[in-house]
């Protein structure tokens, strides 16, 4: 039996944190991992990021993953030494999260060492020079994820094109049979930004709502726990992905309830919603607010439905609309499905990377 030997990686993909319970349960998190995993399956990629513990994976010939253990105990400014030897030699560094001091310092050396660098901001931060040193003198270019996360991007810095976001379609299927269980769903962490709160209070009277995620604010949960009360409301935390995965293809709508401040701005929130991708990718029918990049995603009476933020009314008429109608509904769990499969594959994604990176004809 022939073994396969390992590749040397091109590209370095680096974020302050990774999906896992003793990081961050999150859609930044699942994005950055997502897209190095994806990227492997056509050039050699390392992975990287930080945690109270070290460890080395070998996914495949093609795919490792490098969690350093971080000599801080902030999740958004960790800091090994050993970030230098896991990015020295690549061809192309990717960052994830504009203002952190591993994207500062990741960048740095990869500009020392002739590198080309790229970033991908998902809306976090924590200290780093960066604040008193441009980036943007040093990097090659931003990636954003939508349209929306592209609007901030610092004065001066290059902006190489948006990438937009992938599903994974194996992990999330299509339905075998068009039909629901009549629930409603929220998929994400428990956080006021979020707007959970006026998606509960719009739910239709005779709807079950199933809140699904972890738990980011734990006060927040305790109002929304007071809020639900004489409602049909469950809350799920801690399921496992394949748990997650098939509640989206029973559920029979997934409502994205962001909000907006008094100015009508989202801010750095929901710079691409993966779960309203997964949802799509599901059959399972979308309501979402016109906020941040959701419009993007969904065209609205097409493959979803758009409402005004901060509404609980338009909420409520919306699910009911879509949960009354059959043949509606069925168009739109087929619709959402088709835009997912053709303009938000991970394959796409890493084709828009590579051309960005100048290694589009070798991969």
């Amino acid at each position: 039996m022939m073994v396969r030997r390992a590749e040397a990686p091109l590209v370095v993909h680096v974020s302050p944190t990774y999906f896992a319970p003793e990081s961050v349960i999150g859609g930044g998190e699942r994005y950055a991992e997502e897209l190095a995993r994806a990227m492997s399956d056509r050039i050699p990629v390392r992975f990287v990021s930080f945690g109270p513990r070290g460890f080395r994976d070998r996914v495949d010939e093609r795919y490792e993953r490098v969690i350093l253990r971080s000599w801080t105990r902030s999740k958004m400014t960790p800091f090994s030494p050993e970030l230098f030897r896991e990015v020295r030699g690549m061809r192309v560094i990717h960052c994830y999260q504009l203002n952190t001091l591993p994207t500062f310092i990741a960048v740095a050396f990869g500009r020392l060492q002739g590198s080309a660098t790229f970033v991908s901001d998902l809306g976090g931060g924590g200290w780093t020079p960066g604040y008193q040193i441009d980036l943007g003198r040093w990097l090659d270019g931003h990636l954003p994820i939508s349209e929306y996360a592209a609007q901030g991007i610092p004065r001066g810095h290059r902006n190489t094109g948006v990438i937009y976001g992938g599903v994974d379609l194996k992990r999330f299927p299509a339905r075998e049979e068009l039909r629901h269980d009549g629930s409603v769903m929220y998929l994400g962490r428990i956080l006021p930004h979020k707007g959970i709160h006026t998606l509960i209070d719009g739910l239709p009277a005779d709807c079950l709502l199933r809140i699904v995620g972890p738990v980011g604010d734990t006060g927040y949960l305790e109002s929304l726990v007071r809020r639900a009360q004489g409602k049909r409301v469950e809350f799920l935390h801690g399921l496992a992905d394949a748990e997650v995965a098939e509640r989206l293809r029973r559920a029979a709508v997934l409502v994205h309830p962001t909000p907006v401040d008094a100015e009508g701005a989202a801010g750095a929130n929901e710079l691409l919603g993966l779960a309203v991708l997964e949802a799509m990718a599901s059959n399972c029918p979308v309501v979402v607010t016109a906020a941040a990049s959701l419009p993007e995603l969904v065209e609205d009476g097409v493959s979803g439905r758009i409402v005004p933020p901060n509404d609980a009314d338009a909420i409520r008429r919306a699910v009911r609309e879509i949960m009354g109608d059959r043949d509606l509904w069925t168009r739109l769990a087929l619709e959402g499905r088709r835009r997912v499969e053709q303009q938000f594959a991970w394959s796409g994604v890493v084709e828009h990377c590579l051309r960005a990176y100048g290694l589009g004809a070798r991969a």
